[in-house]
Parts: C-alpha cells; structure tokens; sequence
C-alpha cells in the first residue's frame, strides 16, 4: 500500500491575485516553493532554515515549469502534494500536484541542486537527508 504525500494547504490571499481576483501566475511558483520548504521541515523532518542557517547549504533550482489545469481564486484553499520523483548525487526533482476542493488546478516540476553557501558548488546530498529522502520516495509512488 502506497502511503499518502505529503499536502501543503494554503489560502489564496489578496496579495497572490490580479484584478479579478484570479492568482497571478508567477505566484504559483511561491507555493511550490513552500511547499517544499515544509515538505522538508515537516514531511522529512529536516528543518529546512536549519539546512540553510546552521548547516551552510541550500537548494537553488535548476529547473522549474508549471502547467495550469484551471484557474484558482481569491479564497480557494489549494492542496498542494509533493512527491519525490528523482535523488541523483547532489540534485532532487519534485513534483507538485495542486488541487482546490478536489479539482485539479495545477501540477509542477522543479529540479533542486544541493550547494555549499561556502563556494557555490553543488555538493552530494548529505546522508540524512538521502536516507530521509529514499524514504519518502519508497512510500509515496509519484503519479506520471
């Protein structure tokens, strides 16, 4: 049995709208965004500032695209699950599947590269975090 992915929720807000109360589109990209932060802090239980604070290193994105199924509006609650489609070395794709009130909405792609904050080079993913991640990826079975 496949457990369930990890679900970041949030509200959209005033500020993620344009004019007619539809979300701006680059504001889906801060949702991903978030969402993988928390799916870090809370999914894996790796504090995400913490990785960035105390452990010097971070996750710039290689790569991110985004594909609108329908649009989502001012006060919609969006659920936003993250699965884990790929670990190399030092890189991870995430793929981000969002949904308001069970309608589709939106999926994402990102590919992430573990840096040094010391140099900027990408660095192998440290082992808890690749343990952590081969976890989440055993459990969850990302969808195509």
């Amino acid at each position: 049995m496949t457990a369930a992915p990890f679900i970041y929720r949030t509200t959209v807000r005033f500020s993620h709208t344009d004019p007619s109360a539809t979300v701006y589109f680059p504001r889906f990209f801060e949702f991903v965004q978030a969402a993988a932060e928390d799916w870090f802090t809370i999914g894996l239980g790796i504090p995400f500032a913490d990785m960035i604070r105390e452990r010097g290193m971070g996750q710039p994105t290689a790569h991110l695209e985004c594909d609108f199924t329908a649009p989502s509006f001012l006060g919609d609650v969006l659920d936003i699950a993250v699965y884990l489609v790929k670990i190399g070395r030092s890189s991870f794709e995430l793929k981000f599947v969002g949904e308001a009130g069970g309608e589709p909405r939106f999926t994402a792609r990102s590919v992430q590269v573990m840096v040094s904050f010391e140099d900027g080079k990408p660095i192998p993913l440290p082992g808890d975090i690749h343990a952590a991640m081969e976890a989440y990826r055993d459990a969850v079975d990302a969808p195509a």
